[in-house]
């Protein structure tokens, strides 16, 4: 599409949760209905700003999946280390 980038759109509507959850009906998933999307008034940029956003974004995603592994790692390393030293 050249009216919209995929990435600002999930940004997008990642930061507007709010008002589909409030619009969805459901306990265990989340229905929306079609008019719920369609009256979603929003204002969106150009689609050269739309992708610089979105590729912002999805940069600062992977920045935090990144740190996130290496969090998990060094936890498994200092579980291996406290086993280690008591055992």
């Amino acid at each position: 599409n050249t009216t919209a980038d995929p990435q600002f759109l999930f940004s997008y509507i990642n930061a507007h949760q709010y008002y589909f959850k409030a619009q969805g009906a459901g306990m265990s998933q989340l229905n929306i209905s079609k008019g719920s999307v369609e009256n979603f008034i929003s204002f969106v940029p150009i689609i050269e700003e739309q992708k610089k956003i979105g590729a912002f974004f999805k940069q600062l995603d992977d920045t935090i999946t990144l740190h996130q592994r290496k969090l998990d790692l060094l936890k498994e390393q200092k579980k291996g280390f406290l086993q280690k030293m008591f055992f």
